[in-house]
C-alpha cells in the first residue's frame, strides 16, 4: 500500500513541477529515429520523501537501444543540476522492459507504457528510488 501511495506522491509532484504532459511515445518506426522530450523526477523508495529530484530528459530509441541526455533541473541541491549526461541503455519490445544509466550517478530498472510513461527503480549514489518520466 505504501508504494502505491509514494507512487500518487511522485505521479502529484510530477504534475505540480512540471504542468501536463502530451502523450507521446518515444519509439519510431522512421528512419533516424527523432529524440522526444521527457520531464522526469524521483523519491526515494523508503523514509523522508520530501521534495523530489526533477530533471528533462531527450530520449531516442531505435531498435531496442535507449540513446539521450539527463539535464537536473531540481531545486534540492543535486549534483546532476544544470549538467548535460549521457543516458544509454536497452528497451526490450516484447515486454516493454526499460533498462538506462544516466551517466555513472543513476541507473534504471522498470516499464514503458503505450502513453510513453517510463516508471521504475532508481538506484542513486547507493540509494532507491521511485523514478517517473513523462513525455513532454
Amino acid at each position: 500500500m505504501k508504494a502505491k501511495s509514494s507512487r500518487a506522491a511522485l505521479a502529484a509532484a510530477l504534475f505540480l513541477i512540471f504542468g501536463t504532459a502530451i502523450p507521446a511515445t518515444a519509439t519510431t518506426t522512421e528512419s533516424p529515429a527523432v529524440p522526444m522530450p521527457y520531464v522526469a523526477a524521483f523519491t526515494p523508495s523508503f523514509g523522508n520523501q520530501g521534495v523530489p529530484y526533477s530533471g528533462k530528459m531527450q530520449l531516442t530509441i531505435d531498435d531496442g537501444y535507449v540513446t539521450g541526455t539527463y539535464t537536473g533541473t531540481s531545486v534540492r541541491p543535486d549534483p546532476l543540476n544544470g549538467r548535460i549526461v549521457p543516458i544509454t541503455g536497452t528497451v526490450d519490445r516484447s515486454s516493454d522492459n526499460v533498462q538506462f544509466k544516466i551517466g555513472g550517478a543513476l541507473s534504471f530498472t522498470g516499464q514503458m507504457f503505450a502513453d510513453g510513461t517510463i516508471s521504475g527503480t532508481a538506484d542513486y549514489h547507493g540509494q532507491l528510488y521511485e523514478f517517473m518520466a513523462k513525455p513532454g
